[in-house]
């Protein structure tokens, strides 16, 4: 059992698929034995952080593990789009592009997500937070924000992309192959994927297989690897939820190119790395809330907007009213808010 689980109100409407997932770990810890009557599923297909941090926090909220995951992944959030304001004043954003940033992230479709008990918001912050301390010359803080990235979503690992391309672009191609010269620009890219190689020595002690993590998402979820381009066909000839992901992929992955307008070259390397990694998990329908994460580009279209009033009237007016009524599907638990 899981303290808080089983309370009703609107707590408990915020707890949909994944939120049990995480609160069992947060709980009662990691086993092998799968549950939800999903041959092969167990909760290794969830990171450790954001559990451990549930876990934590709850001995302030009574023990009650979804109260303190609501209120972890809110402080998150708030704390977020404050980092993600200063990141993008770092960019060389003026003020009102900057605050339509953090607008957009507020009511973009399934940006429910951010206030339910799930890994986006701490994911969220801890990118925004390792890419800014990168930017200003503080590595080693980079390096421990990107381990704890890894240790959240796996696909944390790519920022070592971002990192990667900001040491390139500062010190040259030649100084980035002479470590030796400046070993500290490299400390963001030695630390980023430690949080994930932790992960895999854990799941290498219980239960003898370091890859536990995608075996489960193999057997119990049926991902596997598929050619971008082959995952986007399957979404299109597929039900209304998967079109509608599609869709939402296509326009994402245009609106990233913005990026490269504004000479964010680095930002645009992340950001297509995990857009590519997303379309080619066969299967992946849950899409819509991976895209949210990648505030980069919602800065640049944030950007495109700010001179043009009624445009960003009419952009806000429209996600909102899609994301009003993704909630109410994801209140009643309809797949296509997922």
């Amino acid at each position: 059992p899981v303290p808080g689980l089983a309370d009703t109100g609107v707590l408990s409407n915020l707890c949909r698929w994944d939120c049990h997932w995480y609160l069992d770990i947060s709980a009662n810890g990691y086993s092998a034995v799968e549950v939800g009557g999903k041959p092969g599923a167990t909760n290794y297909g969830f990171l450790p952080l954001f559990p451990l941090l549930v876990a934590a926090v709850s001995p302030a909220f009574n023990g009650n593990h979804l109260l303190a995951a609501v209120v972890l992944t809110n402080t998150c959030f708030l704390a977020a789009l404050i980092c993600i304001y200063r990141y993008a004043r770092l960019l060389s954003v003026d003020h009102v592009p900057a605050l339509l940033t953090v607008g957009l992230l507020c009511v973009m479709p399934q940006s429910l997500a951010f206030s339910a008990p799930y890994s986006e918001s701490p994911f969220l912050l801890l990118l925004v937070v390792a890419m800014y301390w990168l930017r200003t010359g503080h590595y080693f803080a980079a390096g421990i924000a990107a381990a704890a990235l890894s240790a959240t979503r796996p696909n944390g690992v790519f920022y070592l992309f971002f990192a990667v391309a900001c040491v390139i672009r500062e010190f040259g191609i030649r100084a980035f192959f002479a470590p030796w010269q400046a070993p500290q620009r490299y400390v963001a890219i030695v630390l980023a994927p430690l949080g994930l190689f932790a992960f895999m020595t854990f799941c290498l002690i219980s239960t003898g297989d370091a890859f536990a993590h995608p075996s489960t998402e193999f057997y119990g979820w049926g991902w596997r690897f598929a050619l971008p381009w082959e995952n986007l066909g399957m979404l299109l000839h597929h039900d209304a939820a998967h079109k509608f992901a599609a869709f939402y992929l296509v326009g994402v992955l245009l609106c990233s190119l913005l990026l490269i307008h504004h000479r964010w070259h680095e930002e645009f390397v992340l950001c297509v790395g995990l857009i590519l990694l997303i379309m080619s998990g066969h299967g992946a329908a849950a899409q819509f809330r991976y895209w949210l994460v990648l505030f980069p580009v919602w800065i640049a279209v944030a950007r495109i907007l700010a001179p043009r009033p009624v445009a960003s009237a009419i952009t806000f007016a429209m996600l909102a009213s899609i994301n009003g009524l993704i909630t109410c599907a994801w209140a009643l638990q309809r797949p296509i808010s997922f």
